[in-house]
């Protein structure tokens, strides 16, 4: 059997990466690297070359385009695992994706036009909610706060625009006014550090339970997992994941905090799942997902954030929730799932007549969104 050859684009670990501790890759994120270089070699029937230099990425990509035109092809598509945004830059993760549909490469996961609505949360919860999906209600707020008077404490405050619990943390979770203006600003502070858009999005605490539902597929073939944290094992801190818990190798979240079955009704579990796969096929995500809810006080769920190209890595949400009822060992269960995400994008890219093209509703929503403010 002829190999396939795929091209797999990571972050850069020359280069400063705002997002991550200490704004550069620490060991824990070279070793994420190199389990999920194991993990791929495994599969007999594919030759992976890796690009992370970003430097010279735009260079290789035009070398991988001229090859593949002059007909020998180097290259059957790239897996797009950069989540760091060009030049490890998250205001340009749609960035990859846009300069691979110049070269005419087809590629894994979502395209520019659905990272770029995906990344501005209000955005999202807009579409989400004229869709009749409950979301956490909440404003975005650039100046003043007056408009957030009209919501009750406590809040939560986070940027509108990124992920990674980046510029989350204990104080997140606001119980007064005095309290909001200090943790807005604080947020805002660290955006300008990190040179990122300063847009700070409040909303209402949800005091629930957090779920995530994991998707991987395309329509008609999609599978959907989900599963809920296990905020008991904290002893400190609020119940909520924190930049802490997803970078700091020393924090309690990172230490203690794991992934469970939902202790929550079969039926609401299924209609978490009917709203996320509704939103996977709206926002027009692709090959893969992640949804993340919460429970207000009245345990109904509300949509927290969407993730078009959401964390790959072996720990990841995407894998503990395709690994959770899996009696395989974990390394057999990262490759099987890494193996269903390249399937998806085989069948997909095998049968789409036109790979590159925007697709036309998150287009038109782009145009409005450009004469609107959210």
């Amino acid at each position: 059997m002829k190999k396939k050859n795929v091209v797999v684009i990571l972050g850069d670990p020359r280069l400063p990466d705002p997002v991550k501790k200490d704004g550069k890759f620490n060991p824990e994120d070279l070793e994420t690297i190199n389990i999920l270089k194991w993990a791929l070699g495994m599969f007999n029937n594919y030759e992976f070359t890796y690009l992370d230099n970003h430097v010279t990425l735009l260079k290789d990509l035009e070398g991988l385009s001229r090859k593949r035109k002059s007909g020998k092809i180097f290259v059957d598509y790239v897996l797009n695992f950069c989540d760091e945004g060009f030049r490890n830059n998250p205001l340009r993760e749609k960035d990859i994706p846009k300069y691979l549909e110049k070269y005419g490469l087809p590629y894994t996961g979502a395209g520019p036009g659905c990272l770029s609505l995906c990344y501005d949360k209000a955005a999202v919860k807009k579409i989400a909610s004229k869709q009749e999906i409950p979301v956490a209600s909440g404003i975005s707020v650039t100046g003043n706060l007056a408009a957030a008077s009209k919501f009750n404490f406590p809040l939560f405050v986070k940027p509108n625009y990124g992920d990674g619990s980046f510029a989350i943390n204990n104080n997140s979770v606001v119980n007064n006014y005095s309290g909001l203006l200090k943790q807005v600003e604080w947020v805002k502070e660290k955006l300008a550090q990190a040179k990122h858009k300063e847009v700070v999005l409040v909303e209402e605490y949800l005091p629930g339970y957090e779920l995530t539902v994991a998707i991987i597929g395309n329509h008609p073939k999609i599978e959907a997992r989900i599963i809920q944290e296990d905020f008991d094992v904290l002893t400190e801190g609020q119940k909520i994941i924190g930049y802490d818990t997803k970078w700091d190798p020393h924090s309690e979240g990172w230490k203690k905090l794991i992934s469970i079955n939902p202790k929550i009704a079969k039926s609401l579990q299924q209609a978490i799942i009917n709203y996320s796969v509704r939103l996977f096929k709206i926002l027009e995500c692709r090959d893969y997902a992640r949804f993340d809810w919460r429970l207000d006080k009245e345990g109904k769920p509300k949509l927290i954030d969407v993730n078009p190209n959401c964390g790959w890595c072996h720990d990841s949400h995407l894998v503990k929730a395709f690994s959770l009822e899996s009696k395989e060992s974990l390394e057999r269960n990262y490759a099987a799932i890494l193996e269903k995400i390249l399937h998806a994008a085989e069948k997909r890219i095998g049968s789409d007549s036109n790979p590159v093209e925007v697709a036309r509703s998150v287009k038109i929503f782009l145009q409005q969104h450009q004469k609107q403010k959210i």
